[in-house]
């Protein structure tokens, strides 16, 4: 299916083989009767209808039958043209002079018409000019009705008709609708000619009445005389153009972003009410057909619908919904909330907004109902349902609205730069089976900052997660040997989040794959050599040993038989990916690159652990000799710690070292002195990085404090 246009023009229909809404019929029923009735003064039929309800294309319909008729001659007049600028009188009359002039049947019409409207133009509109120029007026008058008069006699002689078609008298000023209707009865009520006005009543009566002495509504009676209330279209006809239109603006749109079932309760819920007249379907259409095709595929394509018809239709609830996303998005009860007392609290805002907006109360409801299915949180706060943080990797699968990082595409019309593009998602996704590929594009997301200073391979491992049910079984192996390959690169400390409850970054995303991806296979054995094959083939030694620490905590606490299932290796299994590990440690001391590796005190502490203490001890020693290692070892022993206050939103960052840490691999003492060594040698000190002389003066505090407390604990023991 293609886009059949890029707007809809806000146009009426011009031929009935257009029709949609069931107005040819009727259109053809009036053409009959005006083609067969006998005038021989005029007459005047009025088509009533709302703004948008389609009077402009029961006109054009109507003209379509009649230019069938060749003894009708049709004068199409637009008095707004010349609304507040141009005399009205004047105007008609030269339009209807100029259309007549093309007609051979009243040329001479035309040309009787010309001195009409140059006596007419001189009579002056203002009463107090008549004051001064009676007399003159009257010779005026005289000539006007004579001229009149021939124009009369000679087309009673006449045997067609002239229609004359006025549209939108209901965007005039009040006093440009009574002179429109002076010339209707007053100025131009010749014989033979059938006037068509379209506009509507309401409008109408009420700028008569302000101008008019009396009711609007009987001068109104005095000018028409057959009136004719358009139909109303029929709202199964609109509800089709609609769909018909969305059909092609959504072409192209992946299924699993438009679910049809959520569609219709959504169409239900919210978006029928707003959707009663053919303009309103132009008015969504063309809002949607200029902000979609940026986002497709991007963002929900029913929440994207939803969420523009409250633009169109409602823009002070969209205004709500966009300033306030923490009141809209997410689950129902955050980490810090007790949630009943969340959900009041929310209660009350919602209801606050929804008291002040100006609709009648079933509209009301019905936003209510939409803002329900868009929005759950909002759902909780009105129904006994509650949503917890598991739902968020479903709606952020499905690009929902109310996922807290999709969110903003539907209010800027694209995706961020720094955020992840589903085209981009899927791409990344398509070339999992690729290891050299995969790790490209990795490295790739690892070097583009966001403006939150984070790359965006985290916001890529975020989403991955989302998909790991879905990996083909036979990509898992590339993807598991991909992360132990390259993975301790991956680990960049701008991705961790800020929450003291939780430490989050890079190395805990990727590990939340790695095990979301081995529960996919059904056995021990299968996982085992597939982690086998890539702490083989990996160098990320900080990876390889994060993980199997994680595997040997499962193992001690389900090693219960009642539990085994829930064991994901064997304890052999784990004994020889330990092996592996420990073997790629000393290949790292005799490349002389372990000293590289991210959070080396980690990996320090399992190699003692798991092998010869003193083998490490050595390791370390060498390291602490070398006055260029020993400031890059400290810095690996730097601990941040973030910190606020109640009255400041300013964080403070802070910087440490435990010397617990320290005190297994080395002596401290020896420590202390190479540090001391280091710092008084001014060509040593000249080389160092910042970092590294933090690191060196923060051990060297931490020793002092710790010397001072052993003593002042020595003292009192004395």
């Amino acid at each position: 299916m293609t886009e059949k246009k890029i707007i809809l023009a806000d146009e009426p229909l011009k031929s009935p083989d257009q029709d949609k809404l069931g107005f040819a019929p009727f259109a053809k029923r009036i053409a009959t009767v005006i083609q067969s009735v006998q005038l021989r003064e005029s007459i005047v039929f009025a088509v009533y209808g709302k703004w948008g309800s389609g009077k402009t294309t029961f006109i054009n319909f109507l003209t379509s039958y009649l230019n069938h008729d060749s003894s009708i001659t049709i004068v199409k007049f637009d008095p707004w043209w010349f609304s507040e600028k141009e005399d009205l009188i004047r105007q008609f009359l030269s339009n209807l002079q100029f259309t007549l002039n093309k007609s051979t049947k009243f040329k001479d019409i035309a040309k009787m018409l010309k001195p009409y409207i140059e006596t007419l133009g001189e009579i002056p509109k203002f009463g107090w000019i008549f004051k001064i120029a009676s007399r003159f007026k009257k010779n005026l008058q005289k000539s006007v009705i004579e001229t009149k008069e021939e124009i009369i006699n000679r087309l009673k002689e006449k045997d067609g008709k002239i229609v004359v078609i006025i549209d939108d008298i209901d965007r005039l000023t009040a006093k440009e609708i009574r002179e429109l209707f002076t010339i209707v009865k007053a100025i131009a009520d010749f014989p033979n000619t059938v006037y068509i006005l379209a506009f509507d009543k309401d409008i109408v009566i009420r700028a008569l009445e302000k101008v008019q002495e009396g009711k609007g509504e009987d001068y109104l009676e005095k000018i028409i005389q057959i009136p004719i209330e358009l139909p109303l279209a029929d709202k199964t006809s609109i509800r089709k153009m609609l769909f018909e239109e969305l059909d092609a603006v959504l072409s192209g749109t992946s299924n699993e972003l438009f679910d049809s079932t959520y569609w219709r309760n959504v169409y239900w819920d919210g978006i029928d009410p707003f959707i009663n007249t053919v303009r309103n379907v132009k008015r969504l259409i063309n809002t949607i057909r200029v902000t979609y095709p940026s986002v497709k595929n991007e963002v929900n394509a029913v929440d994207f619908i939803a969420i523009e018809t409250l633009r169109v239709f409602c823009p002070e609830v969209y205004s709500i919904v966009k300033d306030y996303p923490d009141m809209f998005c997410g689950y129902s009860g955050e980490i810090y909330d007790v949630s009943r007392r969340h959900i009041e609290f929310l209660k009350q805002f919602h209801q606050n907004w929804l008291s002040r907006l100006n609709f009648p109360d079933d509209l009301k409801e019905n936003i209510k109902n939409l803002l329900k299915r868009l929005f759950p949180k909002f759902e909780s706060v009105f129904e006994n349902i509650y949503y917890g943080p598991d739902w968020e990797r479903e709606w952020r699968k499905k690009y929902r609205i109310c996922c807290k990082e999709i969110f903003p595409r539907f209010f800027i019309f694209s995706v961020p730069s720094d955020d992840l593009s589903k085209h981009e998602m899927d791409f990344i996704l398509s070339s999992l089976h690729n290891k050299e590929a995969l790790i490209e594009h990795l490295k790739r997301l690892a070097t583009q900052i966001r403006s939150d200073g984070s790359t965006r391979l985290s916001i890529f491992l975020e989403r991955m997660e989302d998909y790991a049910s879905e990996i083909s079984q036979d990509y898992i192996p590339v993807v598991i040997e991909v992360f132990f390959t390259i993975g301790d690169k991956l680990i960049i400390p701008e991705d961790e989040n800020k929450s003291f409850l939780i430490p989050w970054g890079n190395d805990i995303r990727m590990e939340r794959i790695i095990w979301r991806l081995l529960r996919r296979y059904d056995n021990n054995s299968k996982r085992f050599e597939v982690l086998k094959n890539a702490f083989k083939n990996g160098q990320a030694l900080f990876m390889m040993v994060n993980v199997l620490i994680l595997f040997w905590q499962q193992h001690r606490k389900y090693r219960d038989a009642k539990e085994s299932d829930a064991i994901l290796l064997d304890e052999n299994h784990l004994k020889t990916l330990q092996e592996i590990v420990l073997d790629k440690i000393r290949k790292a001391v005799e490349e002389g690159s372990l000293l590289n590796t991210p959070s080396l005190p980690v990996i320090l502490h399992q190699w003692r652990e798991w092998a010869n203490e003193d083998e490490v001890k050595e390791w370390v020693k060498e390291i602490v000799f070398s006055d260029e290692k020993l400031p890059i070892f400290l810095t690996k022993f730097l601990q941040k710690t973030v910190s606020w206050t109640e009255t400041s939103r300013a964080t403070n960052i802070y910087w440490q070292i435990d010397l617990n840490w320290l005190k297994d691999f080395i002596n401290l003492d020896f420590l202390e002195k190479r540090c001391n060594e280091i710092l008084s040698n001014d060509s040593i000190i000249g080389t160092l990085e910042d970092k590294q002389k933090l690191a060196i003066r923060l051990f060297l505090n931490e020793k002092t404090k710790s010397l001072d407390s052993s003593t002042e604990e020595q003292g009192k023991d004395g």
